[in-house]
C-alpha cells in the first residue's frame, strides 16, 4: 500500500501522457484481472469472501483508498483494513 501512495503523482502523469488502451496496458490489465479473478474465485469457494464480490470492484476500491488526497499513511492503512474486512463472508442472519 505504501508503494501505491508514494507513486500516485507519477501514476497520474503517466495517465496524462500514455494511452491507457495501448497494447502494453491492455496486456497488463488482462494479466492482473485474470489472476485476480482466479484468486477471488478460490477465496469465494473457500468461504472467505462474500459471494457477490468482484475483482474489478476490489481493485478500484483499493486504488481509490491508496490514492486518497491529504490522507496520512496510517489512516489509509486503517481505511483499507476496514474496507477489506467488509469483503469477508458472513452468513445472512436468520
Amino acid at each position: 500500500m505504501g508503494y501505491a501512495t508514494t507513486k500516485k503523482a507519477l501514476a497520474q502523469e503517466l495517465v496524462n501522457y500514455v494511452d491507457p488502451d495501448d497494447q502494453v496496458f491492455r496486456t497488463c490489465r488482462e494479466a492482473v484481472n485474470g489472476t485476480g479473478d482466479a484468486l477471488l474465485e478460490r477465496a469465494k469457494a473457500a468461504g472467505d469472501v462474500r459471494p457477490d464480490a468482484k475483482f474489478t470492484d476490489i481493485g478500484r476500491m483499493v486504488v481509490s483508498i491508496a490514492t486518497m488526497p491529504a490522507a496520512e499513511p496510517d489512516q489509509i492503512e486503517r481505511i483499507l483494513d476496514l474496507a477489506l474486512d467488509g469483503l469477508r463472508y458472513r452468513p445472512a442472519a436468520t
